[in-house]
């Protein structure tokens, strides 16, 4: 049993931990990098040091968090996209149909109508 334990690889890495973190903070209205240092236990200069050392940096793994969201919400409710918008921290929407249709090549419209061929 103890093996099977040790053999289990956890991704511990500080990527997935901030991804982690916006999840929960991003529909509540915080996604800078201050709500997420402190949030970790980090200044903002020891996060981004952090995120350096793993070849990557804040603004993508905000990104890359919101586009998952984005996905999830799309596939998986009725929202509206003023609501997904809001719920990803975007102050215009029409910011969210551009960073949408740059993530999937489609606009929000065209890629919900997908999904329901």
């Amino acid at each position: 049993m103890n093996k099977r334990l040790t053999d289990l690889q956890v991704d511990d890495s500080i990527s997935t931990r901030v991804r982690s973190v916006l999840s929960e903070l991003l529909p509540g209205g915080a996604s800078g990098i201050e709500d997420v240092a402190e949030k970790l236990g980090f200044s903002k200069r020891t996060l981004q040091r952090k995120l350096s050392e793993e070849n990557t940096n804040f603004q993508k793994q905000l990104n890359g968090t919101r586009e998952a969201l984005a996905i999830h919400y799309i596939r998986n409710t009725e929202m509206s996209i003023a609501d997904i918008a809001y719920l990803l921290g975007y102050a215009e929407q029409n910011s969210f149909f551009r960073a949408f249709t740059i993530w999937t090549g489609k606009s929000v419209t065209k890629y919900r109508q997908s999904l329901s061929k």
